[in-house]
């Protein structure tokens, strides 16, 4: 029981308030904390009865209102729930488990088994209330209504709900990535190929994503992890054919972007005969334009990193077809370039130099030619194979391992110093300016930022992909993909306030309310929190007060 007690020092009363409690049969005091003097104690009293309330819990509000209302704005529960077949049960639709996992994903909880953990602390709790637990398998069976054919539809109702609110794509970016996962013995989708994260000795699981120049995205395939970019490219383009036709957009007047991870003839030829084409091409396509003085470029802007972008224009048969050709190149990309391969060629080379000087001992295990092939390819990237030469000899007599030269081919080096720095970009779009033509090929970074984004545990996380089935894997990207989307019309609503998505995030998570008594009612209500100028007016032009209304 908590009672008061008077200390007298130094012929001064100070008040405390303590907890005195049984310990071992005698009574103890097992808490104390200081109150003042009776003076002050009086005046935070006065205080306390002018105030309007007391607070008694806070919660993060303003992104989980985000999310709720571009839900509300793009229709999402109702679009899922028209094109999922669940019978009529007590409980969530599809479309609110869909929506509780995106926006719980969006708020940190990355697997299933944290969302009844998070839902519990969350504003959510207090605006959503629903009968049961959000265990995990509750989330994992409604999952099974989400199948490829599906995800589409959703997709194809959310696109045109956008471009009714203005959002018609007019240039779409592509680009390929994949995550690595835990998985040992999966089904299809998760097989071994050559991973972004360098876990090559990981199985994967790949994705396409198309994105508009409102860097909002158009349509994701997922694929199996041992397809290479160039082979899967004509099943994306179809499938980006497919949605064009699906909502009444004339592919015509469209224009492609990718890279040249995508270059073959078939993939050229394809994308031509329905579309515009702005694309670069790998440096021993064109190594003749990669000899051109510096002095032949013109500058053309400057980027926002303030960095100076010139380029060289000309026409260029590449695949067969003559295409407008620009060489772009940028002073700090050949600096970091430079800086990078030489670090690597040094480490590699160190590594050859230890590996023959072992070679050269006769302590140690026997070694035959196909392990020390083995362990030579482990050392040199495969990006390195052209520039670093080696030949591994056979055992001198008397001796237990076999020999090893390695050098550097000039030619093939001085011809990759003559690239740092430069991208080759080529198109069919003739007329085009060359600082257009090159703006819209660095707009590239607009689906690399999402990639970014996709690998972002504090904002949307795909992987490493913690599911087993295909199903699930296909399902758990798909609902990123729509959190993606989510955040990108978000952050295209609030353009001009010049945002980045990560501050534009952080500034809509400070936006907090508390749950407060009033001091005389003894009402409990919710009150928001002081905001800074930019969050009230996210607050504001978002309409965040709706659901605290409601």
């Amino acid at each position: 029981m908590v009672s008061l007690k008077k200390k007298i020092i130094k012929g001064h009363i100070y008040w405390y308030a303590v907890e005195m409690a049984r310990v071992d049969g005698k009574p103890k005091q097992i808490w104390q904390k200081y109150l003042g003097t009776a003076e002050k104690i009086v005046e935070l009293k006065e205080k306390a009865a002018e105030l309007p309330y007391i607070k008694l819990k806070s919660f993060q509000y303003g992104k989980t209102a985000a999310l709720l209302s571009v839900s509300e704005e793009l229709n999402f529960i109702e679009t899922v729930n028209k094109h999922t077949n669940k019978k009529k049960v007590e409980g969530l639709t599809v479309g609110e488990y869909l929506l509780l996992n995106i926006i719980g994903r969006c708020d940190g909880a990355l697997s299933e088994n944290a969302m009844q953990k998070w839902f519990d602390k969350s504003s959510l709790s207090l605006l959503w209330k629903f009968p049961h637990k959000l265990t995990c398998q509750n989330f994992l069976n409604h999952y099974k209504y989400i199948d490829h054919e599906t995800s589409m539809k959703i997709e194809d109702d959310l696109c045109r709900i956008l471009i009714e609110k203005g959002l018609t794509p007019q240039i779409l970016f592509l680009d390929e990535t994949n995550w690595f996962n835990y998985i040992k013995k999966g089904e299809k989708l998760p097989q071994n190929g050559n991973n972004k994260q360098y876990r090559n000795h990981m199985k994967q699981v790949c994705m396409g994503l198309a994105v508009s120049e409102d860097n909002v995205p158009f349509m994701h395939e997922v694929y199996e992890g041992n397809k290479h970019d160039s082979k899967i490219f004509p099943e994306l383009l179809d499938t980006i054919i497919k949605r064009l036709n699906d909502l009444k957009i004339t592919t015509e007047d469209m224009i492609l972007v990718f890279d040249k991870g995508n270059n073959s003839q078939t993939n050229i030829d394809k994308v031509l005969s329905k579309m515009h084409i702005v694309a670069s091409a790998k440096h021993n396509q064109a190594e003749d334009l990669l000899k051109v003085p510096l002095d032949d470029y013109k500058y053309l802007y400057t980027n926002p990193q303030d960095n100076k972008i010139y380029g060289y224009r000309t026409k260029y048969e590449l695949f067969e077809k003559g295409f407008t050709t620009v060489v772009l190149y940028n002073k700090a990309s050949y600096k970091k370039q430079k800086k990078s391969y030489e670090k690597s060629k040094a480490k590699m080379l160190n590594k050859l130099e230890d590996l023959k000087r072992r070679l050269q001992s006769n302590k140690g295990k026997e070694r035959n030619k196909s392990s020390v092939e083995r362990e030579v390819n482990d050392i040199i990237r495969k990006d390195f194979r052209s520039i670093i030469g080696y030949k591994i000899g056979r055992k001198p007599k008397g001796k237990k391992k076999p020999t090893m030269e390695f050098w550097i081919k000039e030619k093939e080096e001085e011809m990759r110093y003559a690239g740092f720095g430069k991208t080759i970009v080529f198109t069919d779009l003739h007329t085009w300016h060359s600082k257009k033509i090159a703006k819209t090929y660095n707009q590239k970074y607009l689906v690399e930022d999402d990639f970014k984004l996709l690998n972002d545990y504090l904002l949307i996380s795909i992987g490493p992909v913690n599911q087993y089935t295909d199903f699930n894997i296909s399902a758990h990207i798909f609902m990123c993909i729509i959190g993606m989307l989510f955040y990108r019309y978000l952050a295209w609503k609030c353009k001009d306030l010049s945002l980045s998505i990560k501050r534009l995030v952080e500034e809509l998570d400070d936006i907090r309310f508390a749950l407060v008594q009033g001091n005389v009612s003894g009402k409990v209500e919710m009150v928001v929190e002081e905001m800074d100028v930019k969050q009230a007016r996210l607050f504001s032009l978002l309409n965040l007060g709706e659901f605290m209304d409601n």
